[in-house]
């Protein structure tokens, strides 16, 4: 069957082409701002629309809100398969405990430790205090912390250096300090909400009605999703440090939830 916005593609050409016969390929490519090249691949089914194209697209074809999203969803259904994502070994990533509670609660820690994954990064604290929008004070406090729990040490020439390639915390254990880096989350999520372009981030949900006793289930899907997700976005050339964060909890009161 053929992706959505191959179709709505064509339908647009189509429609141009029989108000003006002579319309063709290379300029209608040119008015909706795609390589000729790239299109014709595109409707023949070769490649897929790459993605920085899309939004463009969307706003040339003039769709509705419901075609707009259709639209969108089939172009990110040609891109990666998640089966296809392979992901690390659970034994190479190195996991924070709770005595760490200053590095699982605070956002900035985390986000730290992924910069050095930057190439354009300096780990210095004027850097940090730039990249992350906090004062350079704070940086300082981060770097310190950073290097107190062995996370990041120093070099003989004084520069810093990330010590585990991949850190995380425990999973399913009460804790109070990832009941704060939580609450930090979704904090930021909202503020991001905002502040951010809707072509730089993600907000969905879903409500369904489910088994609960499918839960262990879900969360084990939802932590391989996070873990392909990584893997993915690590390749190729990092410039920037994103969190996502899903959420997944019950709408109705449950007979085990707490008063």
């Amino acid at each position: 069957m053929e992706a959505f916005y191959i179709t709505k593609i064509k339908d647009d050409l189509t429609t141009k082409q029989r108000e003006n016969p002579h319309y063709s390929l290379r300029a209608y490519a040119r008015d909706i701002g795609v390589h000729p090249a790239t299109l014709s691949q595109i409707l023949k089914g070769k490649r897929p629309l790459p993605f920085k194209d899309t939004p463009s697209v969307v706003r040339k074809l003039r769709l509705d809100d419901i075609e707009r999203t259709r639209f969108m969803e089939s172009v990110l259904r040609t891109k990666t398969n998640i089966d296809d994502i392979k992901i690390q070994a659970l034994d190479d990533r190195y996991i924070v405990d709770a005595s760490h509670f200053n590095i699982i609660a605070e956002w900035e820690h985390y986000v730290v430790l992924d910069l050095f994954d930057v190439a354009s990064f300096e780990a210095t604290s004027a850097e940090i205090a730039a990249r992350l929008a906090i004062t350079q004070h704070r940086a300082d406090i981060v770097i310190n912390n950073l290097l107190t729990a062995g996370l990041v040490e120093r070099k003989k020439d004084g520069s810093l250096r990330k010590v585990h390639d991949d850190v995380k915390t425990t999973e399913d254990i009460t804790s109070q300090a990832l009941r704060e880096s939580h609450l930090e989350t979704l904090k930021m999520g909202m503020e991001k909400l905002d502040d951010i372009d809707v072509e730089l981030r993600d907000f969905s949900s879903a409500s369904f009605a489910i088994d609960t006793e499918k839960i262990s289930e879900a969360k084990t899907i939802i932590r391989e999703f996070r873990m392909k997700m990584a893997a993915l976005m690590k390749g190729g050339d990092k410039t920037d440090v994103y969190q996502l964060a899903i959420q997944f909890y019950p709408m109705t009161t449950t007979k085990n939830q707490k008063n």
